[in-house]
């Protein structure tokens, strides 16, 4: 005969039978618990339910109504490395995109933000994929081989480009970032700023989350040339310093590379009379340099070997030898992403 429930209680010790008097009460309470919660959500629809149609149509329009709609964030943020571009018409860029070698492919995986002062084939002050962003369509500058060059060295990373320059401009006032956040500061400057931030934030719209690595800088010309005289051009150097310092203090990104190529690979004393002074100040701002000028994290690319527009195929600019041609273009490009690559391998 089988024990009773009773009986298997009296047949047990004291500790079991306490732990199988508990387990029966937490039975008990767990169906006493679920029973009270599934009567207590059935009393909405038990209101509802008593109420006539149209009060029920008004209620439940009033909840729909009454809801706070958020936008759903991405599962996840996508971290992508920014590039700079800035300076003159060096970095505006004057190679022609019909004069482009075939064998050069554009990687369209890069995204590119660039300045309503610029003129590409995608428009301006939005994320386009990578493409020519320049003084008109039909040119184009390093933001073509850098981008492309980047995402071959650091094929795991993602990259975006924010672009603005202007040609003719100088360092000594349309660049000038003031001494601080406070100082009256120079036009294109702000017009960098600007870009850069609506840049940044235009990343974030897509669910991206941007981090500035670098800039990369092509500009001294305006400061060399015989209209802002010598005493700019002996300035270059100490105002090519603060550019840096300010620009990593007002963007919040104090290990922000800045890398730059020479400038006036030939000497034309009579329109640039402050030629040396400028190209001396260039090379007393990098890091290696060690002088006084020197900035962490500044990487100085000798460019006076590359090809000038005067030797450019069909160029309409014979005698040209101050801008670069599409071959120097590209190839510019690719020594700041090489200057790149190797920064951040001596600082990892």
């Amino acid at each position: 005969m089988p024990f009773s429930g009773k009986e298997r209680i009296k047949g047990t010790g004291k500790h079991q039978q306490s732990n199988i008097l508990a387990a029966g009460k937490e039975e008990f309470l767990q169906k006493t618990e679920s029973s009270f919660r599934k009567r207590i959500r059935d009393i909405p629809a038990m209101i509802v339910s008593v109420l006539p149609r149209s009060a029920r149509f008004f209620l439940f329009s009033w909840l729909l109504c009454s809801l706070t709609v958020f936008p759903a964030p991405p599962l996840y943020a996508d971290e992508v490395n920014v590039i700079l571009i800035g300076g003159q018409s060096n970095a505006t860029g004057q190679g022609y995109v019909n004069n482009i070698p075939p064998c050069f492919k554009t990687d369209k995986r890069i995204l590119l933000y660039y300045s309503g002062s610029l003129k590409g084939t995608e428009p301006a002050e939005q994320l386009v994929p990578l493409s020519p962003a320049s003084e008109s369509p039909d040119r184009f500058g390093v933001e073509l081989s850098l981008g492309t060059a980047l995402q071959k060295k650091f094929p795991q990373k993602k990259w975006a480009i924010i672009k603005h320059a202007r040609s003719g401009s100088n360092l000594f006032r349309q660049w000038n970032p003031g001494k601080t956040s406070q100082d009256k500061q120079g036009e294109e400057y702000v017009k960098l700023l600007r870009t850069v931030r609506n840049g940044m934030e235009a990343l974030k719209k897509q669910g991206h989350a941007p981090v500035l690595k670098a800039m990369v800088w092509q500009q001294g010309e305006g400061d060399a040339r015989d209209i802002s005289g010598i005493k700019n051009a002996l300035s270059y150097g100490a105002n090519l310093n603060n550019l840096i310092k300010r620009i990593r203090a007002d963007l919040e990104a104090p290990g922000l590379a800045f890398i730059y190529g020479s400038v006036l690979p030939v000497p034309a004393p009579a329109r640039f009379p402050g030629r040396e002074k400028v190209r001396q100040g260039q090379k007393d701002v990098a890091e290696e340099s060690r002088t006084s000028l020197s900035v962490n994290n500044a990487v100085y690319v000798p460019a006076d070997d590359l090809q000038l527009r005067s030797m450019d195929f069909r160029t309409p600019y014979p005698t040209d030898t101050v801008h670069l041609g599409t071959h120097g273009v590209l190839v510019l490009g690719e020594l700041f992403a090489s200057a790149l690559e190797k920064l951040w391998g001596q600082k990892n």
